[in-house]
């Protein structure tokens, strides 16, 4: 057996089912070190991913794997410190580093993959995409900051990783650091605890272009926000370009102080939506030119049709098929292809949405109560969350008006009427509310 396609295939189905942060985190320098007698011997770097993997993803490693190998009779985990970068392959984001260097971040922590020139455009895009580029051709004298939002998997960090490197190519001497926001957080920290924080200071403060990706982490880290917001000024005072990513709009960042996503706004605000079916098709015939791995167009239009979601997941769906047909020796069709897919496609996801996972989601996202939601008080900061409510468990779990009453604490069904009805209006002319409700749906349908 191929113990490295079998633990790409691997990866390529894990990543696809949670969140970035968790996958580079906890499967970064994993690999299978031995297949014998149906026992799998997985490589860890180190004693806490070992514990992790053993009681939080073992399940999944195990019914992945079962897959291809289908007597599997058991996993072990086995601590070693050789390095495999197989997953730099897999993993959408730099490398996270935990010790603070000297001197500023250049091409060390940029992806050189990501540049502007295998950045799919298309209308949902368009905007984010020029923008960029015209920050990396004059940096610090417009669009300052710039700020992307979008929901997961649709390119953020492919296009502020393209504006370090495009500036590099340019220009080798700027200083340039790319982190994300949770990095950026552990270093202050550390760099307090380690009495470090003047070095630190200096780093980030002598930057020509700071691209910090994930900015909706700074939620709740009041300390982390205070260094950040001075940070962001001496960078901007010196016309310094600032290029920021997140899941929402600057206004709708809960958690972070006014001061801070006043500032977000008063640059350029770009959004990047979910590609349509003919985006989702160029990307995929780029991918397959890529790979040298050729697709008829009826499977390409399949797999579009069905992968729906964000950019991470068709690619995902992708590396699914190239490696299942390499490993079984089989020629793509059709029928294989919708078996390999089978348990990717929407349809499969809307079978575990339940009214929990509903309420669970708009109260995170809305910064609001469960109970509130469920309750009768009318203040507006409720009342919209609510409808949201009414309008998802109608349109996405076809539940009856009456049932949505009795599941929202016995209310009458003209008033969930009501409220499906205002919701659907506002999606119409409302860009804050199809936002909304394109995160919120995003976040349901994460496996």
């Amino acid at each position: 057996m191929d113990k490295k396609k079998i633990w790409q295939t691997t990866l390529g189905e894990l990543e696809v089912t949670l969140s970035k942060a968790n996958f580079t985190t906890w499967f970064k320098d994993t690999f299978i070190l031995s297949i014998e007698n149906n026992l799998v011997i997985i490589a860890v770097p180190n004693s806490f991913t070992e514990e992790w993997l053993k009681n939080k993803y073992h399940k999944k490693i195990q019914e992945t794997l079962h897959k291809q190998i289908p007597n599997l009779k058991d996993i072990n985990y086995k601590i070693t410190s050789r390095e495999v970068p197989q997953i730099e392959k897999i993993i959408s984001q730099a490398p996270i580093e935990n010790k603070i260097p000297d001197e500023p971040i250049k091409e060390g922590s940029l992806n050189d993959k990501y540049v502007f020139e295998t950045y799919i455009v298309g209308s949902s895009n368009r905007l984010a995409f020029a923008t960029s580029k015209a920050v990396s051709s004059a940096p610090g004298t417009k669009h300052n900051p710039l700020f992307i939002y979008g929901g997961v998997g649709l390119g953020k960090t492919h296009l502020i990783q393209a504006i370090g490197n495009e500036v590099i190519k340019k220009n080798p001497k700027k200083k340039i650091i790319y982190s994300s926001c949770e990095k950026f957080a552990n270093e202050f920290i550390d760099s307090i605890q380690n009495r470090k924080i003047d070095s630190f200071k200096k780093r980030y403060r002598n930057a020509d272009i700071l691209l910090i990706d994930d900015i909706q982490f700074l939620a709740g880290k009041e300390s982390t926000q205070e260094e950040f917001f001075h940070t962001y000024n001496t960078l901007y005072q010196t016309n310094r370009q600032i290029v920021l990513t997140s899941d929402r709009p600057p206004q709708a960042l809960s958690d972070v102080a006014n001061r801070l996503t006043s500032r977000f706004s008063g640059g350029m605000v770009a959004d990047i939506k979910a590609p349509d079916k003919e985006m989702r098709q160029a990307i995929l015939k780029a991918k397959c030119q890529e790979k040298k791995f050729a697709l008829d167009d009826d499977i390409i239009s399949y797999i579009a049709e069905n992968i729906q979601s964000n950019i991470r997941e068709l690619e995902g769906s992708l590396n699914k098929i190239t490696t299942h047909c390499e490993l079984c020796g089989l020629v793509p069709s059709m029928d294989n292809v919708s078996k390999i897919l089978e348990e990717m496609i929407n349809t499969s996801k809307i079978q575990c949405l339940t009214p929990e996972k509903i309420f669970k989601i708009i109260s995170g996202f809305f910064s609001v109560k469960k109970e509130d939601i469920l309750g009768k008080r009318r203040q507006k900061e409720l009342v919209h969350p609510r409808q949201i409510s009414m309008y998802l468990l109608k349109r996405e779990m076809n539940y009856s008006y009456p049932m949505i009453g009795r599941i929202l604490g016995g209310k009458d069904h003209t008033t969930i009427m009501h409220g499906v009805e205002k919701v659907e209006k506002e999606l119409v002319k409302n860009a804050q509310t199809q936002r909304e409700v394109s995160l919120i749906k995003e976040q349901l349908y994460v496996s």
